[in-house]
């Protein structure tokens, strides 16, 4: 036999039956379509997008492998705009055992980085549905996430404060104020956006939500009688 048929021959023995190599190269193309659903189909995704989600395997694989996270507004730049601030849920319980424990959403210790992400979506979701053009519905994700807080650890009722994280000015760093050069200065750079009672009966969780004071603020009393 000669050299170049040995050569050639071992080479062919060394390689992966036909079927693994084509097996392997199916679960590429699943992995790859399924990343680039996942890219399309996460902000403000198109109908063709939210179709391709629906595929059987798609959804479960991305979400089990934390492969679904925020992909534009982890690298996408800000306009200092309302929209860009960050948003966190403060949860004070009250426990059946007559203690008082504090809990956020999302936790400044969850990881990995896409849990605390997507925690932090829904707390910015629920602090941009209130306001008196979101009456009807401004309760619904506050009242989903004491539920969940309250059912995790047994409370009997408490708060809940949904607070909007501002951005520091451009001259806070180098500010001789030192609370103005904490970005987590809650009397500076923080502004409460809804706060609520919460309130278990029956083992269900309501919100009696906290109004301003202008809002329940009684009418003048005119005193002419009309």
């Amino acid at each position: 036999m000669q050299t170049s048929d040995v050569a050639a021959t071992e080479k062919e023995a060394s390689l992966p039956a036909e079927w693994k190599r084509t097996l392997v190269s199916f679960l590429i193309f699943l992995h790859l379509f399924a990343l680039g659903v996942a890219v399309l189909s996460n902000w403000n995704p198109s109908p063709l997008a939210l179709r391709l989600r629906r595929v059987p395997f798609v959804k479960p694989y991305l979400e089990y492998l934390a492969l679904d996270q925020s992909y534009v507004p982890l690298y996408g730049l800000t306009f200092g705009m309302t929209e860009d601030t960050d948003v966190v849920a403060e949860v004070d319980l009250k426990l059946s055992d007559g203690s008082e424990q504090s809990f956020s959403l999302p936790a400044s210790t969850l990881a990995p980085r896409q849990r605390w992400r997507r925690d932090a979506r829904l707390a910015e979701t629920a602090a941009d549905l209130t306001g008196e053009n979101f009456r009807a519905v401004e309760s619904l994700l506050p009242q989903a996430i004491a539920s969940h807080f309250v059912a995790e650890h047994g409370a009997k009722g408490g708060t809940l404060r949904l607070r909007r994280h501002f951005q520091q000015p451009i001259t806070a760093p180098s500010s001789s104020d030192a609370g103005e050069r904490d970005p987590y200065d809650k009397s500076r750079y923080y502004s409460q956006v809804y706060e609520a009672r919460i309130i278990v009966v029956g083992g269900q969780v309501q919100l009696l939500k906290s109004e301003a004071a202008a809002e329940v603020a009684p009418a003048a009393i005119n005193k002419g009688g009309k």
